[in-house]
């Protein structure tokens, strides 16, 4: 009877300890202040949850852009993806440009992604990174085939370490990169993309239309509390 009872002590710990693991693979939200030209535009917000043994990541961007009360710029994001074991699952987004409205779909099966977006519709078995830019996977290596969460085009990224970098008044030690590459328009994309020492995406800037946007961590903008 005694050994029973901790057969049965032992199987509940190890569901515990389990349980427990799971939970802290759960990545910590991620929420950013997003500035034109040091004007704050809107917001980018992602915030994970366990799904089973996967982790979904649910992702939100709104900017506006106004010039003299009238908006002249309106962009709208929503994403969801789906996370088995470092694996891209399911990926669906729908996007509205100012006014031009495109989406993104994936599922997996097996070894072999189905991707379904406004820009094309074909079967891939090659590893899928999206432009959701929280997995740090994105830059390892210095070349990276990148799926377009917008319209699922391809980026083909060139990647390049640009060292150690202290940010927000020296408070958090990061990884600075800058990406380079081009959208299936043809428009160039260079960013510049900051990882703290957990590998949590902290920063970004990029250009759009000659305007300089910046992303900047909620915890640390004490401009916009």
């Amino acid at each position: 009877m005694r050994l029973k009872s901790s057969s049965i002590l032992l199987v509940l710990l190890t569901l515990f300890c389990w349980s427990a693991e799971s939970k802290n693979n759960i990545p910590e939200d991620i929420k950013f202040n997003v500035y034109r030209n040091s004007n704050l535009i809107g917001f980018h917000n992602l915030s994970f949850s366990q799904l089973g043994d996967d982790i979904k990541a649910e992702i939100e961007i709104k900017f506006e852009v106004t010039f003299l009360g009238f908006v002249v710029y309106d962009y709208y994001h929503k994403n969801v993806e789906i996370w088995s074991d470092y694996r891209l699952k399911t990926l669906e987004t729908f996007t509205d440009k100012n006014g031009e409205e495109l989406s993104c779909k994936v599922s997996k099966s097996k070894d072999t992604y189905k991707i379904s977006g406004t820009s094309r519709e074909t079967l891939s078995e090659e590893t899928i990174v999206p432009t959701s830019y929280w997995r740090n996977e994105l830059i390892k290596g210095v070349k990276k085939k990148t799926l377009n969460t917008q319209d699922c085009s391809i980026i083909n990224f060139k990647i390049e370490s640009l060292g150690k970098k202290m940010i927000y008044n020296n408070k958090v030690k990061t990884d600075h990169y800058r990406l380079e590459g081009k959208e299936s328009t043809g428009e160039e994309v260079i960013i510049d993309i900051w990882y703290d020492k957990f590998d949590r995406w902290v920063k970004m800037i990029f250009i759009k239309d000659g305007s300089k946007i910046e992303y900047i961590s909620k915890k640390f903008d004490k401009s916009n509390e």
